[in-house]
This record gives C-alpha cells, structure tokens and sequence, in this order.
C-alpha cells in the first residue's frame, strides 16, 4: 500500500501542466454560489500573513490555517508549521519521503533559506493571493488523484471512519508576494511567486494543510513539500 500511495502522488507531480505545475489556471467549484470563485474578494491583514481570498468559499478557519503555514515559513518556526499540518499524511511524508532523515525544523529552514537567497535579503510575505480554488470531486483528475491518495494511506494505517471524518478537501492556486521584513506592505509586490498550491483537508471539524506544492523559482515548476 505504500508503494501504491508513492507512485500514485509521484504520478500526480509528473503529470505536465496539471495543477501541480503551475502551467495553467485550475477550474474553480461553484458550488451552489451562483458566481465562481473569485467573483468577490476579501483581503484580511488582520492575519498572521495578509491573504486575499473570496470569503464565500474559504472561511476565516481555514484563512488562518493557511495564513499560519506561511507565517511559520516567514518566521522560520518549525513549531508553528508542525501545528497546522494533518497528522496522518505529514506523519508518512517524513517516514516514507524522508526516510525519518528530516525534520520539521530542516524542512522550515531549507525553505527560509530559498527564499532568502531568491529575495536577496530577510523577508516578509506582503500577501498570499488565493486566485483559485477546487472543492468538489470530479472537477480537477489532480485534486481527486490527491484525495484518493489521502483515503488510501487512511486505510493503510486503519483510520477508523476516515471518509466520513473528512468534510472538506480543497485545492487553492496562490501566488505570494515578497517584501522587506517589517515593511508592513500588505499589496502586491514587485516580487510575486506564482504556481504555489495548497491542499487543505476539514477533518474532524478542523482545517489543516496536508500537501503542498511549492512553485520553483528558478525555472517556473512546482516541487512537493
């Protein structure tokens, strides 16, 4: 079953201009709105990372679980970061990924540093632009590839009543913007870093981000975290 769920997510990562890429915009679930994803747009400074977003599809919850993800990269705090992943996948990346070799602290300082290097000096997250997001099955083969990916470890591990423990998963396309630590800019940025990808899974009544594929600013490709 490991090998199953590996080669399935590697299948995901390699599959050419799908979500994982960055190469093209994902569909965006409607729902029962009678406008798509992004018809309106919020944008909240009031969170540990400024995200705009459109508030009839993301909640404040899941706003903060997102904004804490960045915020612990910003702040280089691999506590925070450890808080807002689900257990269950986060668990199996660092044993079946890593080889139990890396950790939380490694992951959050090696992504520091990247962007640190790529910015050229300390930095802050201006803003975290969600521009897209997939809630539903069978609107986007990745997302649903991801969820399945997700059940199967369920089972493997003999999470009981797993499915119906999970309300929600959902897929947002980001772009960030970089600034100078402490600047205080909460706008767009000379600096944007588009392709970024976000899973979040609702489990058990609360948001975490379990998968993540981080756009490579060198040549423009997503890489998984």
């Amino acid at each position: 079953m490991n090998r199953k769920i590996t080669c399935l997510l590697a299948a995901v990562l390699l599959a050419g201009c799908p979500v994982l890429t960055g190469c093209g915009k994902a569909e965006s679930s409607e729902s029962s709105y009678e406008m798509p994803y992004g018809s309106t747009l919020t944008l909240d400074t009031g969170l540990p990372v400024p995200m705009q977003y459109d508030n009839r599809f993301i909640d404040s919850a899941l706003a903060e679980t997102m904004a804490h993800y960045y915020h612990a990269i910003q702040a280089n705090d691999a506590e925070e970061y450890s808080a807002v992943l689900f257990p269950l996948y986060h668990s199996y990346e660092l044993e079946h990924f890593y080889d139990s070799k890396i950790t939380d602290e490694d992951i959050v300082g090696n992504t520091y540093r990247m962007l640190h290097s790529y910015y050229g000096k300390d930095f802050d997250f201006a803003l975290a632009d969600v521009q897209s997001l997939v809630t539903a099955d069978n609107v986007n083969p990745d997302r649903d590839a991801v969820k399945n990916m997700l059940i199967d470890l369920a089972s493997d591990e003999k999470v009981a009543n797993f499915e119906a423990d999970l309300e929600a998963l959902y897929r947002a396309d980001l772009t960030l913007y970089l600034t100078d630590k402490g600047s205080g800019v909460h706008i767009e940025t000379e600096t944007p870093i588009s392709g970024e990808v976000l899973y979040c899974a609702k489990y058990q009544g609360k948001w975490y981000v379990f998968f993540v594929a981080a756009s490579d600013m060198q040549n423009g490709t997503t890489t998984e975290e």
